[in-house]
Parts: structure tokens; C-alpha cells; sequence
């Protein structure tokens, strides 16, 4: 159930604008980390990208596509721990 909650998170990130802008205020570097982290504990994860049988665009590439070019990976952690509804420290700015 976890693993189509991200699944979903994840489809709600690529139907936003390109032009939406990352937050406001910077969140720490280590959002993505901190954030992908919780995602692992709660078994949200999925499969591994080299698992899959087509190649994947990247997580960095994901970010700059759903959130603007100048998207970092602290922003798609930002984005990902709000959608599913999570306090994670790095990702408050």
C-alpha cells in the first residue's frame, strides 16, 4: 500500500506545471537523503531502477521537469515528504 502511495506521489510530481517554482526557502542538502531515508523505513521504496526493463529518466531530471529547470534534489525531497504528508527536519528550510 506504501509502495502506491509513492507510486502516486509520484504521479501527482509529474503532472505539475513545468513552470511550477521549488519552495521559497532552501531546504537543507540532505533533504533528499533525509527524506529518502523515512520513505525506506516505511517500506514506500520500490524496486531499484536498474530492476527495471526500460531505461529511467533520473530523479535530478524528474525534479527539473516537474519543478523547473533550476530544481534541486532537496526541492523533489521537499515536495515528496509534503505530498505524503511528512515533517522531515532537512526539508522544512
Amino acid at each position: 500500500m506504501k509502495k502506491l502511495t509513492v507510486g502516486a506521489a509520484v504521479a501527482v510530481l509529474l503532472a505539475v506545471p513545468a513552470v511550477a517554482a521549488p519552495a521559497a526557502a532552501a531546504p537543507q542538502p540532505s533533504c533528499w537523503g533525509q527524506a529518502s531515508a523515512v520513505f525506506a523505513q516505511m517500506g514506500a521504496m520500490g524496486e531499484h531502477s536498474a530492476q527495471m526493463p526500460t531505461p529511467r529518466a533520473g530523479l535530478r531530471n524528474l525534479a527539473r521537469a516537474a519543478l523547473g529547470p533550476d530544481a534541486t534534489m532537496a526541492d523533489l525531497g521537499v515536495f515528496v515528504s509534503t505530498t505524503l504528508g511528512l515533517s522531515i527536519d532537512a526539508c522544512t528550510g
